[in-house]
């Protein structure tokens, strides 16, 4: 199987890490990228992608990363093909670095680590020697998962769709928690997998966060109160 991974970017003040992870791809042949310079949104930046990807051809067991343009990845190629494969073993749906077992009524997955039901580990920084660890939790099950690194066969993807849904205004937020709830709802299982990363993005939410964030706990409404795991019960992989 490939993995190919999906980047949207902007043609100036790219993050430093872009290049560093164009690398990284071009370095194993299992690795594919491509990078859009010129999204009109998160869903038809990632779609357009795809499309690209389609032409070589696709196979619905491959895995998509649907990954930050400021995101550099620390883990080795071969550890990080192991952690991504567990997106082909059956009913999963997305494998991540952070997520929530459950989604806080504040709409902010990592506040789920105030009651021990957050996952995940990522250092963050603009290089490696002022980088800090943000710890969230040990790998497991999770609800949803944060959108700095999303992967997915290609066969599930598609039924999970990337279509912007009606709810949400924003083209550029909320996008992660929509997709991995989706997944979630739909019956799939998504996990926190144990890849080492660097995140430059210090995690200043901007105004179209909040929007989104209101419009997604609306959308949602009281059903998120039963979307909780038993944190206890889903550590570890597949």
């Amino acid at each position: 199987f490939m993995i190919y991974f999906s980047i949207c970017t902007r043609k100036d003040n790219q993050p430093k890490s872009l290049e560093k992870l164009v690398n990284y791809c071009k370095g194993n042949e299992a690795l594919r990228i491509q990078v859009n310079y010129s999204a009109s949104s998160i869903y038809e930046g990632h779609k357009e992608n795809i499309e690209f990807f389609e032409k070589m051809p696709l196979e619905d067991g491959d895995i998509i990363v649907l990954c930050h343009d400021d995101l550099e990845i620390i883990s080795r190629e071969e550890e990080l093909i192991k952690n991504l494969r567990v997106a082909r073993k059956p009913n999963v749906g997305f494998v991540g670095l952070a997520g929530g077992c459950y989604i806080p009524r504040d709409g902010a997955w990592w506040n789920a680590r105030n009651t021990g039901d957050a996952r995940g580990f990522v250092f963050q920084g603009k290089d490696h020697e002022t980088m800090t660890p943000n710890y969230f939790g040990k790998s497991g099950q999770v609800v949803v998962l944060d959108g700095c690194l999303l992967a997915i066969t290609y066969g599930n993807l598609k039924k999970v769709g990337l279509e912007k849904p009606d709810y949400l205004d924003s083209e550029w937020d909320f996008y992660d928690l929509h997709l991995t709830y989706e997944a979630h709802l739909r019956g799939y299982s998504n996990y926190v997998v144990p890849i080492v990363a660097m995140h430059e993005s210090p995690g200043m939410m901007r105004q179209g966060w909040f929007t989104a964030r209101d419009q997604f706990l609306k959308h949602h409404g009281q059903h998120l109160n039963y979307a909780k795991l038993p944190t206890d019960k889903t550590h570890g992989l597949p």
